[in-house]
């Protein structure tokens, strides 16, 4: 008769079951991967200087909206608001995409330089890790845009603009300029992990700084040739020229449900 089978020890908790797999760390067990991942982020985001990044992108827009609004004459602003959202929207087009750029460089960029991929993997998934840091980076994004609308707002009311606040409008400002620059991110943060030389990833975001503008001025269905037209395509006020009277004035646009696809 055969003996019993001998019993085969249970794999070691924080060693792999099987060659080949990735380690269960103890963010597994606990069930909070991208939890953990994103503090990892948060910390390497402190160390690397990206929430000065974001102040300055802030800084920069701040002193472009400033001096742009400090020109208004006393009759332009009871369409303050209008005017505000369609500088807004020029000014997030040319220093966003830069920014977006950046920011997927400096988030990858310490992998890339310590060459710590291959230890990350045995602690997490790559899918896991790629969530991670397009989650931060969108974290960061929103809280940038919340910041600025939040500072133009306040800025508006100082100068005298309607105190009847179009919060629907500015709402959708934020939303749409969030969506477009988080797909932004993801492509330049695509281009920043597959890279070493950070180089190629941020030439891509300077010429998508100058396409964000140069392309406002384009029809709509060349807008949405380039991720970066989309800043007009969901723009939410529009200029309007008026050839005899050599007036400027502005009107609301209504975004379709259509023009939020490609």
């Amino acid at each position: 008769n055969a003996g019993p089978k001998p019993l085969r020890p249970a794999p070691l908790r924080g060693t792999a079951k099987e060659p080949g797999r990735h380690l269960p760390g103890p963010h597994r067990w606990e069930g909070g991967e991208l939890m953990t991942l994103l503090r990892l982020e948060f910390f390497k985001g402190r160390r690397r200087k990206i929430p000065l990044l974001c102040l300055a992108c802030l800084g920069i827009q701040t002193a472009w909206m400033v001096v742009n609004l400090l020109r208004m004459e006393p009759e332009e602003l009871s369409q303050g608001w209008m005017q505000l959202v369609y500088t807004l929207l020029l000014v997030d087009a040319i220093t966003l995409p830069l920014t977006m750029a950046a920011l997927a460089s400096r988030t990858c960029e310490l992998e890339h330089k310590e060459n710590t991929w291959k230890l990350l993997e045995t602690l997490a998934r790559p899918q896991a890790l790629y969530r991670a840091k397009l989650t931060w980076g969108a974290i960061l994004i929103l809280g940038m845009l919340v910041v600025e609308m939040a500072l133009f707002v306040c800025f508006g009311l100082a100068l005298g603009f309607p105190h009847e606040i179009p919060w629907g409008k500015l709402g959708l400002t934020v939303g749409n300029v969030f969506l477009v620059s988080l797909g932004i991110y993801a492509l330049q943060l695509g281009l920043s992990l597959r890279f070493v030389n950070q180089a190629a990833p941020l030439a891509v975001g300077i010429l998508g700084s100058f396409a964000g503008l140069f392309i406002l001025f384009f029809p709509q269905w060349a807008q949405r040739c380039l991720p970066w037209g989309y800043y007009g395509v969901l723009l939410q006020a529009e200029m309007l020229w008026d050839p005899v009277t050599r007036n400027v004035s502005y009107a609301w646009l209504h975004t379709a449900p259509s023009d939020y696809g490609l």
